[in-house]
């Protein structure tokens, strides 16, 4: 029986693409339009500024506005003593606590004590609705600090998303190179997760001690100015509101249509589906997509971006089940290299930015919550494409196989089980301790570059493609299976990249297309060296 897709299939198909396409245009609209980043600090972190070296709190707020300080944050048993502080050093005033009026600049959660972790649960939000509320991420990175019972697809206010810089954020001073690192980890969150407020605190020695020298937060801010700027930001006394669109649980439904389609063509690459059975999954899909997006549209939300980050990677795998089948459509390897790696980004790239369509909305984008699951989307679709790539290998065995030193093969296989156990480990906020030396390289490319590419893309997934295209030519499946695996972990960290919502859609492409460059210059290295280790079989005679 023929794998031939009954004609209804492409309306279907079409119908889910064109409302992803609507959902991500409203979700990158959102994003390029917030362009401001303002900095605020507490009247009481002012105050210990001052207690620390005995200069006045109207010295130190004339001191951090020429630094860059926009706006000054006090609860209002701090008012009376503050405002008029603020206004005589022009800076703009902001509440602390849970209730706004009119006036204020924007409404912060009650801050929490020095030395504590995470600010405290804030109860019901009251006062001027017209005042932007505040969104601080909290200290586990898992969602934002709201007022009581405040969900953000029915809040018809602003709402700005806020850094607040914790005590693990100010441990980072060091003399010889005053505000660095602490000036690095504003930057990653002005640009990376899409902060448009930073509330500054006061920096502390490695040694103990609070910073109380003006020209050390001036520099810290100065370089922010600078590094954001060159991003197309621009550092003031203004910020941005994030616009997230709101759910829309009929163009959700619309939407979940695409990868559920993609998922019955992923069947049928797979298996001879007849044509009725081809009409039912149809049917069922549409039927679950428009029900559970009216329904449970959140947790649709959430089912269809967790089964397209495992999709996707699957259609990569059958793309290099396809190169092995066929040899790659040119004998330049080079060339079949650069091809191959052009369809595998193309694939990695649609299926991450549909998961940031189907994940564009104000709960996901303002910090409300995390795409879920993300060892288990990256372990699946390893496990699976494996499973097709040991298949196809043991389907399509090579005529003549190179016989290689038996402890070179064992290395070889060895060291590609590491990287690959040690991939899965450092994914998420939950890993594995970063080296000095990976750290020092890590700020030197967001310094030299755009964006900072992921380095499992760069430094192994592409240039294990690279590998793949010269194990397949030279037909070794048993080098070529982990290659290819490695290979599949560059379409899976693409899709995670996306996966992030609070990283601007445009930005994780940057970073790919850098990662994928750099990448495929390694892998012609990697490629010119796996020709020249494994030669040709001879002819048999």
């Amino acid at each position: 029986m023929k794998k031939r897709p009954v004609l209804w299939i492409w309306p279907v198909l079409l119908t889910g693409l064109l409302c992803t396409l609507a959902l991500l245009f409203g979700r990158v609209s959102a994003e390029t339009a917030s362009q401001n980043v303002a900095a605020a600090i507490r009247y009481t972190d002012v105050q210990l500024l001052g207690e620390t070296d005995g200069r006045s709190p109207a010295q130190w707020l004339a001191d951090l506005r020429s630094a860059g300080v926009g706006f000054l944050v006090f609860t209002d048993a701090d008012e009376a003593e503050s405002a008029p502080l603020a206004r005589s050093a022009g800076l703009q005033t902001a509440r602390e606590g849970t209730a706004a009026c009119p006036g204020d600049a924007f409404l912060l959660p009650t801050a929490p004590d020095r030395g504590f972790k995470g600010y405290p649960s804030p109860g019901d939000y009251t006062g001027d609705p017209s005042v932007p509320v505040a969104l601080v991420e909290n200290y586990t990175r898992t969602g934002a600090i709201a007022p009581a019972s405040f969900d953000p697809e029915i809040w018809p206010g602003p709402m700005v998303k806020t850094l607040y810089m914790y005590d693990a954020y100010s441990f980072h001073y060091e003399p010889a190179e005053p505000a660095c690192e602490s000036e690095n980890i504003l930057f990653r969150a002005v640009t990376d997760r899409s902060m448009r407020l930073v509330i500054v605190t006061p920096l502390e020695k490695e040694g103990g001690g609070v910073v109380a020298d003006p020209a050390v937060y001036a520099d810290m801010l100065q370089g922010l100015k600078e590094r954001i700027e060159a991003r197309g930001l621009s550092f003031g006394d203004t910020f941005s509101c994030l616009s997230a669109p709101t759910l829309n649980r009929y163009l959700l439904g619309g939407a979940v249509l695409f990868p559920g389609t993609l998922l019955v063509l992923f069947l049928l690459f797979l298996f001879p589906v007849p044509p009725l059975w081809q009409t039912v999954l149809l049917v069922g899909e549409t039927a679950v997509a428009l029900g559970g997006s009216i329904l449970l549209p959140r947790q649709m939300q959430t089912l269809a971006a967790f089964g397209t980050a495992v999709l996707t990677p699957c259609f990569a795998a059958l793309l290099l089940c396809r190169t092995w089948k066929t040899g790659g459509k040119t004998n330049n390897l080079a060339l079949q290299c650069f091809l191959l790696l052009a369809e595998l980004l193309g694939i990695s790239l649609v299926g991450g930015m549909t998961v940031a369509a189907l994940l564009g909305t104000r709960y996901y984008l303002l910090g409300f919550g995390v795409f879920t699951g993300v060892k288990l989307a990256q372990a699946l679709p390893l496990l699976v494409g494996a499973g097709l790539l040991f298949a196809t290998l043991r389907a399509y065995p090579a005529e003549h196989i190179r016989k290689l030193p038996v402890g070179l093969i064992l290395l070889i296989l060895v060291i590609a089980a590491g990287a690959l156990v040690l991939v899965l480990l450092r994914s998420g906020d939950n890993m594995l301790p970063v080296a000095q030396a990976e750290l020092a390289a890590r700020t030197w490319l967001e310094q030299t570059l755009y964006a900072r590419p992921r380095s499992k893309e760069m430094l192994l997934a592409f240039p294990a493609l690279a590998a793949y295209v010269a194990l397949c030519a030279r037909r070794i499946p048993i080098l070529a299976l982990p290659a290819g695996v490695l290979a599949l972990v560059g379409s899976v960290s693409v899709v995670n990249t996306l996966c992030h919502t609070f990283t601007p859609v445009l930005l994780s492409v940057i970073r790919t297309l850098l990662g994928a460059g750099i990448g495929f210059g390694i892998g012609l290295l990697v490629l010119g060296l796996v020709c020249w280790i494994v030669r040709k079989d001879p002819p048999t005679p």
